[in-house]
């Protein structure tokens, strides 16, 4: 009887599995094929580069048009709460397709984290250092062509993009990093002798990165019960590596146990500040997604980061939109059936704007503990995530102005990760648990440096910046150190605030002045942006730049299918990086997704379609009318 029962239970499973992959591949041929809006990649919008806007009052009737209600349109398709750059993409791609979209920011100008400010003529980027695939017809390049009608042009950084440097004074020593993981290899070989093997698994680890992040937009856009489905049963396991090992292992145990080298573990995680999770708590899928951006070198865009918000903002005027600025959401409304509407704060006014779809670029927390009201919150599964995640960590910002330009300084177009000792890369969690009264006394372990004005070729079309110059620093902190002052309006935090802000900044700026000596006698100018400054300008809760953390938990393929742009809440939809993951690049991808999620259309296949359209014309050499 046992005999007989093994075989039937095997053609039985075969029949079942057979059954289940026909019934699957119905679903995701409909998926796939879905289209209920118009295709908004179906031509290419890219057009000749006008001529720059150098008048600031021209760039400020885009990028500062304040929110009164005679400026909101009439007849919206949605309203997406915030203008970062996942707000801009997912608004901008709906235009195209049709759809008029009101987008609202709280602070004076649109952007987000692509926004500028000036200061005494000196301009700083408050986020955007440089953006990697940006040279030739990438997906990310072609999207940011398509949503941006082709007007936002970028400049490559030197081979060299980043330079590695640990220690200061007689015991510095610089690793520079080069675009091409097989000339960075033969570097680090030479660098690192007798290292080799190590190297070699290093750069088959980075490898495996490669294509790694369409898998965590597939179990996003694909049906919620299908992407379970294929995470409970294992079959995901089967189509990608990136939830099994080498990947789900954290950074610092990947690089220890290439190399026992300190200076080499250095190297092999030192950009993991591109998405600030320490490499103990981060995985190295995440590492892995990082090094492959920047395989074709770094750029940085023509004109700066607002160049970014003032190309995308006509893309989502032409149907109609608009993108009004000094309007701060105090809620989301809900019906009782559906998120229908928010509520607009403008000095001591409130206004209430209605629309059928609710688009957050907020982020999860500001979203689902902030805007939306508690009693709805709390039925969704994304009150829950709230609770599973952590945000990433804080951010220190210092913006330095020099009375002499990046020539006469020797200002090279690369930037800087400065770690102060070698051991502080894989144990950065020791600074962040120091208490505020310890901080100030300690060296900061990480800096990010680099000279935004030596990047830029257009630096010095603006009257007035011929003979100056500017510097960026960045690090991170822990928020706890600065939380105190957070209710406190911005010029009345006193001077513990601005003490302890200060004392931070300064040893940062020594710091610089030891690696590059020849600023120290040009410094004309200095700004410092705390955590708190963070949460002002940018409404992060925690005054953190990269929304979660990406931790382990994080990856979790389960959580990563369920955190996606339709939420449970009907009407309600995410975008930006929480969506995906952080910085810019994952931004756009989750306004992708998010446009697509909206439109009910697979605009990620509409866009890899017009990739290979443009790819193709680029080989032949076919320049724009």
């Amino acid at each position: 009887m046992w005999l007989f029962t093994v075989p039937v239970l095997k053609v039985a499973i075969k029949v079942g599995i057979a059954i289940s992959s026909i019934f699957l591949s119905i679903q995701v041929y409909r998926w796939y094929t879905q289209a209920k809006s118009k295709n908004p990649f179906e031509k290419d919008d890219r057009k000749k580069r006008k001529p720059y806007i150098i008048d600031q009052k021209k760039r400020d009737a885009v990028l500062k048009q304040g929110f009164s209600m005679q400026k909101v349109p009439n007849d919206l398709d949605a309203i997406i709460v915030g203008s970062g750059i996942g707000a801009l993409c997912t608004g901008a791609i709906m235009s195209k397709a049709g759809k008029r979209v009101l987008i609202l920011e709280q602070h004076d100008q649109a952007g987000g984290c692509c926004h500028s400010y000036i200061d005494k003529g000196y301009e700083f980027d408050v986020g955007i250092h440089y953006i990697g695939d940006m040279g030739y017809p990438t997906l990310t390049k072609v999207m940011v062509d398509q949503i941006s009608e082709g007007q936002i042009e970028w400049a490559k950084l030197e081979e060299d993009f980043d330079v590695v440097s640990i220690g200061y004074g007689d015991d510095n020593r610089r690793y520079p990093v080069c675009e091409n993981i097989k000339e960075w290899s033969k570097k680090l070989k030479k660098q690192f002798p007798g290292e080799e093997a190590g190297i070699d698994e290093f750069v088959k680890l980075v490898n495996l990165g490669k294509g790694s992040v369409k898998y965590r937009i597939l179990v996003k856009i694909l049906p919620l019960w299908l992407s379970l489905f294929l995470v409970k049963t294992g079959i995901l396991h089967f189509i990608t590596n990136l939830w099994t090992e080498p990947m789900v292992t954290s950074t610092k145990d990947t690089v220890e146990r290439l190399t026992s080298n300190k200076d080499l573990q250095a190297v092999m995680c030192y950009s993991w500040g591109d998405y600030g999770t320490p490499p103990a708590k981060s995985n190295w899928s995440m590492q892995a997604v990082l090094h492959n951006h920047y395989m074709h070198g770094g750029y940085y865009p023509l004109g700066g980061g607002s160049e970014i918000a003032l190309n995308i903002i006509p893309v989502i005027e032409r149907t109609g939109g608009k993108v009004l600025v000094r309007a701060e959401v105090e809620q989301i409304l809900h019906n009782g059936t559906k998120a229908m509407g928010v509520r607009v704060k403008k000095g001591t006014e409130s206004y209430t704007i209605q629309a059928p779809i609710i688009i957050s670029d907020a982020g999860l927390y500001n979203t689902f503990e902030k805007l939306l009201p508690p009693q709805v919150a709390k039925k969704s599964y994304y009150h829950d995530i709230c609770k599973q995640l952590k945000p990433a960590a804080g951010c220190m910002s210092i913006f330095v102005g020099f009375d002499k330009n990046a020539e006469d300084l020797n200002l090279k177009r690369d930037n800087y990760w400065a770690f102060s000792t070698n051991k502080m890369v894989t144990n950065f969690d020791d600074y962040l648990n120091l208490s505020a009264e310890e901080a100030i006394d300690a060296d900061v372990p990480l800096m990010f440096v680099s000279f935004p004005s030596a990047k830029d070729p257009t630096w010095k079309n603006h009257p007035g910046r011929e003979n100056k110059a500017t510097m960026a620093i960045v690090t991170l902190g822990n928020w706890e150190w600065y939380k105190q002052w957070e209710k406190l309006p911005l010029k009345k935090r006193g001077d513990d605030y601005d003490e302890f802000k200060k004392t931070i900044a300064q040893k940062m700026i020594d710091r610089c002045c030891d690696l590059f000596p020849q600023i120290k006698d040009h410094i004309d100018f200095v700004d410092i942006g705390s955590p708190v400054t963070h949460k002002t300008y940018i409404a992060a809760p925690y005054g953190e730049i990269y929304g979660l953390d990406h931790t382990m938990e994080r990856l979790d393929a389960s959580l990563t299918a369920k955190l996606r742009p339709k939420t449970d809440v009907q009407g309600l939809y995410m975008t930006g990086q929480d969506v995906l993951i952080c910085g810019f690049t994952g931004a756009i991808y989750g306004g992708l997704i998010a446009a697509g999620a909206v439109l009910e259309r697979n605009v990620m296949t509409d866009l890899m379609q017009i990739q290979k359209e443009i790819a193709k014309d680029t080989k032949r050499g076919k320049k724009l009318d």
